[in-house]
């Protein structure tokens, strides 16, 4: 996986007393179990919160794409504040993600401009051979689509017809 980000806001981000954390260091996140949910207006972007050094954080990221594939566009991070409630109110209107990530600056909650309908992700390494990994690349060329893409889709596809197999087979 690999990170863009603008260091000098990282440098802001980490001397902000109520942020105390840079995008440097809060890419190990990505590495453990976390959870993420979708931002619904564009640009799409994501917040994925997880542990870092022992403290509960959140970063909204976007996920672009350059000649050498997908990467993580971190727009900013902080502690994950804490909820007054079980629910936050959803925005009545989209706002750009500039006064979204204006106001994660300045430390306000900015949950109501997400989805909240979280998915929990675990990062896990797979081996493939150099002509597996050559066919998914053609693949993904194909479908102007990231190779991770390709893998989830194809896996989803062969998983579901699995489950619809072994439904036949108990009817």
């Amino acid at each position: 996986m690999r990170f863009r980000f603008d260091p000098v806001k990282s440098t802001t981000l980490r001397a902000n007393p109520k942020r105390g954390i840079g995008f440097e260091e809060v890419q190990v996140l990505f590495d453990g179990d976390h959870i993420f949910d979708r931002r619904c207006d564009a640009p799409e972007q994501w917040r994925a919160i997880g542990w870092v050094a022992g403290k509960l954080y959140s970063v909204i990221y976007e996920i672009r794409t350059d000649s050498a594939g997908e990467f993580y566009h971190l727009v900013t991070c902080g502690p994950q504040p804490k909820r007054k409630g079980d629910s936050m109110p959803k925005a009545s209107k989209p706002i750009d993600a500039e006064r979204i990530a204006e106001m994660a600056d300045r430390g306000e909650d900015i949950s109501a401009h997400f989805t909240n309908n979280f998915t929990v992700v675990r990062r896990v390494n797979v081996d493939f051979t150099a002509p597996m990994l050559r066919e998914l690349d053609r693949e993904a060329a194909m479908l102007n689509v990231s190779r991770q893409a390709v893998i989830k889709t194809l896996l989803r596809d062969a998983l579901d017809r699995r489950h619809l197999a072994e439904q036949d087979r108990h009817h």
